[in-house]
């Protein structure tokens, strides 16, 4: 039993065989295991991947856009509307967001 002991490697001999193999495959060595951002920080940027395969968001106009660009037409959007009668609805029944305190 004590051959077979002997001829296994020591700690250190593995954990530098452990950084050359990091070393050599370019990747992060961390012997105490502590916690970093390594691994997203190597990932690439998914920004431009995300936009090429959705488009761009600002293709589509809401309706804020052509409220601005057609103020003559005095366009009331239908779900802002909606959403002030719910929110003064609260207040009359003092469900409502409380007063922010003056200074």
């Amino acid at each position: 039993m004590s051959s077979i002991l002997k001829t296994l490697p020591s700690k250190s001999r593995l954990l530098k065989v452990k950084k050359l193999s990091a070393e050599i495959f370019d990747e992060f060595w961390n012997p105490t295991a502590k916690r970093n951002p390594a691994k997203i920080l190597k990932k690439p940027l998914m920004g431009p991947e995300v936009v090429k395969y959705y488009g761009d968001n600002n293709a589509v106009p809401t309706f804020k856009d052509f409220k601005k660009w057609f103020p003559e037409l005095k366009l009331v959007d239908p779900r802002e509307a909606h959403r002030t009668f719910m929110v003064e609805d609260r207040k009359r029944r003092n469900k409502g967001a409380p007063k922010k305190k003056k200074a």
